[in-house]
């Protein structure tokens, strides 16, 4: 029986050798970021004034109104044209402006009014800080208001306040060697405002 015993016991042991041997090491996670001193990362993300960004958008108001939509922006500066998407990819509206104008179009008629924001806000009823997307959608505070940063271990905007604003980045792509955003969430008193965005083309 004792012999038995250890004919077995070999072979688990055997078995197990065999088992461990075929163990492959987990991939490591590539890391896509990369270190920059905040005065070269910030020269490097102004110098990219034209590009297209696809993602989505979820808006939700502190009583419980909300809504979910795909967007596109395009930017050629100064110009900017902002798509909002309903379902199936059908274009619902069309937000279009420059530092001196600016028109939302909606059901085939078109409004205009002194800023984005009131245009979004009378017509669609959103909270949503358009002015200053050309900058924070690239991971830059806004120039022509103040500002407090907070940046993280690759010195990328990780904590922006702004407007009445929080904004905070929490994930960062690469992009041709420059890493950009692709998770945002914005918020103020009132409104919670999540981005994700899908596809960067830097023109």
């Amino acid at each position: 029986m004792k012999k038995i015993s250890v004919i077995i016991l070999a072979a688990l042991l055997s078995s197990c050798a065999s088992f461990t041997q075929t163990i492959t090491p987990l991939p490591q996670p590539k890391i896509v970021n990369h270190y920059l001193p905040w005065a070269q990362r910030k020269a490097q993300l102004n110098a990219i004034q034209n590009f297209r960004v696809n993602g989505n958008l979820a808006i939700r108001e502190t009583s419980g109104h909300g809504v979910n939509a795909s967007f596109s922006w395009e930017q050629i500066y100064p110009n900017y044209q902002l798509n909002f998407f309903g379902p199936l990819g059908t274009q619902s509206a069309v937000l279009t402006g420059n530092p001196y104008r600016v028109s939302l179009t909606t059901h085939q008629k078109t409004y205009h009014a002194q800023t984005p924001e009131q245009l979004l806000q009378d017509q669609l009823g959103l909270n949503l800080p358009v002015s200053h997307f050309y900058y924070w959608l690239r991971g830059l505070p806004a120039p022509e208001s103040r500002y407090t940063i907070n940046l993280d271990a690759f010195n990328h905007v990780m904590q922006l306040r702004q407007s009445g604003w929080r904004i905070v980045y929490q994930h960062f792509t690469n992009i041709g060697k420059i890493d950009l955003p692709d998770r945002i969430q914005l918020s103020n008193c009132q409104w919670q405002v999540r981005i994700k965005l899908t596809h960067w083309d830097i023109k």
